[in-house]
């Protein structure tokens, strides 16, 4: 288990990269507007279209990277952080410092980046 103090350091982390996600978001939600209020030209029209799906695709990852932030919060809070979601087994430190937010060890990681993103259609 890992010291109060750490505990607490790695909380302030974590609450601040999620106030960095949202502050990231109200830049480009304001940087959006300022677009939409523009004369927009052919050129800028097809820009405008690109930037709408990379902002799609920013939003469902903020969206996810928030979600991952709140459940390391909540294990915190509960005594649970630093224990893996698959295996169980504690999370080396090593590991959380770099991905303070990571619900698993390195093996389980690599194992679930290993296996079949869609389900196998059943027959």
């Amino acid at each position: 288990m890992m010291a109060e103090n750490k505990l607490m350091q790695v909380k302030e982390l974590l609450l601040r990269q999620r106030l960095e996600i949202f502050q990231r978001k109200q830049r480009l939600e304001n940087n959006w507007d300022e677009l939409s209020e523009r004369e927009i030209e052919m050129e800028e029209t097809a820009q405008k279209g690109a930037l709408a799906e990379i902002y799609e695709q920013l939003d469902e990852q903020e969206q996810q990277e928030i979600e991952t932030i709140d459940l390391a919060l909540d294990k915190i809070d509960s005594d649970s952080y630093g224990i893996c979601e698959e295996c169980l087994k504690p999370i080396t430190p090593e590991r959380l410092a770099l991905l303070p937010a990571t619900p698993y060890c390195i093996a389980c990681s690599l194992s679930q980046d290993k296996s079949p993103k869609v389900p196998p259609a059943s027959i």
